[in-house]
């Protein structure tokens, strides 16, 4: 016998709430206290696992690839995030903000635990808590995780045994099988566990794929990827010896299961383990664990299916009922549903040979249409599961948004089942800048956003999950700006070539191509002057010129005296002021961008600059983690000596006329954090706290245009995180 490792607990308790403190002295709003929320968008990233308590209705949990879990209970009738703890600015532990696995006590359903680390090779944890993931103590044992890797659909790979709950289960990518016997206080390696798993994919390990227990007998089964087909052990004696199952379907990987209550183990098998690697094949099985033998149940329903399946469930009402999902299915109508009642002798699906079966209710997330006439029901369905409570509901996450059926028996008798939103509160996205105009008035955005596989939106109302016509749907975006003085016309660039940059000029309803140079870069930088005159755009190509555009973006000429590559802003009260910073100087222009000349300012190669409402010829620049600020057009600069900037922006003043609020990520007095100034950066106030971290920072933060107090700040995985002043 090998001999066992062991971890034990750091008794650290992560839910503790700090108070929000004033550095550098006093100030007249010091005592301000901040709510925080999201901008409503509604889901965004890949939401990898859902899991229902089967014990406490309305209990149900969801985790992400890098954003997170989630807990939806009873009364909250929204997602509720219970990682906010994690992570923050400039901490270490932003990796732990994708859950690979995530397991709900059966018995003790207050516990809850959760295997965290985004990428394999940097630092994993567990994570253990006993009321509902408010509070958590963490325990590292020197394992990681994947949860944003290859295969990440599969699972669950943690599992609480039902018959002694203080037991523990976590199947690992390369370290095998692992226990606890205490409620996850300590951890030992399961070494009579007999395989680690040989398949890989992009060059990580799958592991341990999921365990299961057999809701009767309480024996255990384990998968792991091995690609001889052999996978699955079950173990009879709480784990001290295993026993294999038949190889079955060599090249194939059953990445999800479910054991029903009469005896029988569903599989969901594919040729790869998933996302990111896609799938060409697949089967359903179910063992029967009394004949000890498989049977193949694959859906045969005339829908023209390719690629793998993915979620498995099993209706806790009925044990012959089974839904299943397909995976890397991609038909226009996005992925599949298959139900069965008779334990998989037949099938009916979403839609079939004969049609289609299902309608889609996106009213609350119309963005989701993409444009179409008809939703897609979503792709990388992985996990699919039914509420133990109701059958009609059954609930699963795509690679943009969680979706619940409504009445998904009405597929027994040839209804059409409808399938609603259910990312209430759930965001995910991974967000590159915002630009948030003066917006009194209702009639122009207040705020504009791009971000990564969404590209981006402009939000009317940042409390309303954006409409269709407000997306902006076209390439991989790398800057925003708006005329601050004309805000309904911005514009944004992105990754494709043809066309890099487009403009709006009606606040985000519509979206035109700007003509494209042989320019051998696209994408880049851009900035609009205060009323929307001119335009530069600035490609990402070392070989390009910065051009100035004065007919929104279809004629195009050379910005005289800058350099490759610069940091554009414009001036927010004079249209003709534009400044840049590039090859260590700034520079000004005083035509609207077709001249610059220096100003006689050295600065760092990388220094960004902003400027401020109302207060013309007001520079600011972060230059490394120094904030300077100048008031003569960027011609002399005055450094703050009491900050620490990773990021910085401003805000709406609380009256009228006076100085913008200035906002940034960084750290005073030694202490990290969001935090706002009113008084030019004299004196700073910490506005979040120790249990309102959100995950992996983006260094990218900025005031609201109009409402005082109002800030937001982007995130890689926890979406746009809005804070107010409490009231």
């Amino acid at each position: 016998m090998k001999q066992k490792k062991r971890a034990a607990a750091l008794s650290l308790t992560l839910g503790m709430l700090a108070g929000l403190s004033a550095c550098d002295g006093k100030q007249g709003d010091a005592s301000l206290s901040y709510r925080w929320g999201n901008v409503a968008i509604g889901g965004g990233g890949y939401v990898t696992g859902i899991t229902y308590n089967p014990t406490e209705e309305g209990l149900m949990y969801a985790r992400t690839d890098m954003g997170g879990a989630y807990r939806w209970k009873s009364g909250d009738n929204q997602w509720v995030c219970i990682t906010d703890h994690l992570g923050g600015v400039n901490s270490d532990s932003w990796n732990l903000n994708g859950v690979e696995s995530l397991a709900t006590d059966p018995v003790e359903p207050n516990r809850v635990y959760m295997s965290c680390g985004t990428y394999m090779g940097q630092p994993g944890a567990i994570l253990c808590s006993d009321d509902y993931g408010n509070n958590w103590k963490q325990v590292d044992i020197g394992v990681t995780f994947g949860a944003n890797n290859s295969g990440r659909g599969a699972g669950e790979r943690m599992m609480v045994d039902p018959k002694h709950n203080s037991t523990v289960y976590l199947g690992t990518r390369s370290d095998g099988l692992w226990r606890s016997k205490d409620y996850g206080a300590n951890w030992e390696q399961v070494s009579s566990f007999p395989v680690k798993g040989n398949y890989s994919q992009e060059g990580i390990s799958m592991g341990i794929l999921w365990v299961e227990f057999d809701p009767v007998s309480g024996d255990i089964y384990v998968c792991a990827a091995m690609k001889d087909g052999q996978c699955i052990y079950t173990s009879s004696d709480q784990g001290e010896s295993w026993e294999a199952l038949p190889a079955n379907e060599k090249g194939m990987y059953p990445t999800q299961a479910g054991i029903s209550s009469n005896g029988y183990l569903y599989l969901s098998y594919s040729d790869t383990c998933g996302p990111n690697t896609s799938c060409k094949n697949g089967k359903v099985y179910r063992w029967s664990l009394a004949d000890k033998k498989y049977e193949d149940i694959t859906p045969q329903v005339g829908d023209n299916h390719y690629g793998g399946y993915g979620g498995v469930s099993i209706d806790a009402k009925d044990p012959d009922t089974v839904v299943v999902s397909s995976l890397c299915f991609w038909d226009g109508k996005g992925e599949n549903l298959y139900r069965t009642t008779d334990g998989g002798k037949t099938w009916k699906a979403l839609y079939d040979e004969s049609g289609s079966h299902y309608q889609m209710d996106v009213t609350d997330a119309q963005w989701l249409n993409w444009g179409r006439e008809q939703p897609q029901t979503g792709w990388w369905v992985s996990d699919i599961e039914i509420n133990p409570f109701n059958s009609d509901e059954v609930t699963y996450g795509t690679g943009a948004t969680v979706y619940t059926t409504v009445n998904m028996t009405a597929l027994d008798n040839g209804g059409d089942v409808t399938i609603k939103f259910n990312a209430y509160g759930l965001e995910e996205n991974a967000v590159f800048k915002m630009v948030s105009p003066p917006h009194a008035d209702g009639s122009t955005p207040q705020l504009y956003s791009i971000m990564g596989d969404l590209t981006g939106f402009s939000h009317m109302d940042v409390n309303v999950r954006p409409d269709d016509a407000h997306f902006m749907k076209e390439g991989v975006p790398q800057d925003v700006d708006c005329a601050w003085l004309n805000p309904n016309v911005a514009a944004y660039t992105s990754d494709n070539g043809k066309m890099p940059v487009r403009i709006t000029l009606d606040g985000g309803k519509t979206w035109n191509a700007c003509t494209a140079l042989g320019t051998g870069g696209a994408s880049g930088t851009v900035a609009l002057s205060a009323n929307g005159s001119t335009m530069l755009w600035a490609p990402n190509s070392t070989k390009a010129e910065t051009y100035v555009s004065n007919d929104n973006g279809k004629t195009w000429y050379v910005a005289n005296g800058l350099g490759f590559q610069p940091k554009m802003a414009a001036d927010k009260v004079n249209p003709s002021k534009i400044y840049a910073a590039c090859g260590g100087q700034v520079f000004a222009s005083e035509d609207g961008g077709f001249n610059f000349a220096p100003t006689g300012a050295l600065v760092s190669d990388t220094t960004t600059l902003y400027t401020v409402d109302g207060r013309e010829g007001h520079v600011w620049a972060l230059s490394g983690s120094i904030i300077m600020f100048s008031q003569d057009g960027g011609k002399t600069f005055e450094n703050l000596k009491n900050f620490n900037a990773r990021a910085m922006g401003f805000g709406a003043p609380k009256n009228a006329g006076d100085y913008s609020v200035l906002y940034a990520m960084g750290s005073s007095d030694n202490v990290n954090g969001i935090f706002r100034s009113a008084d030019q950066g004299k004196t700073w106030q910490r506005i979040n706290d120790d249990k309102h971290q959100f995950g992996n920072i983006t260094p990218y933060i900025c005031g609201d245009g109009s409402v005082y107090g109002k800030v937001y700040f982007a995130t890689n995985g926890r979406g746009i995180v809005m804070g107010d002043i409490a009231e």
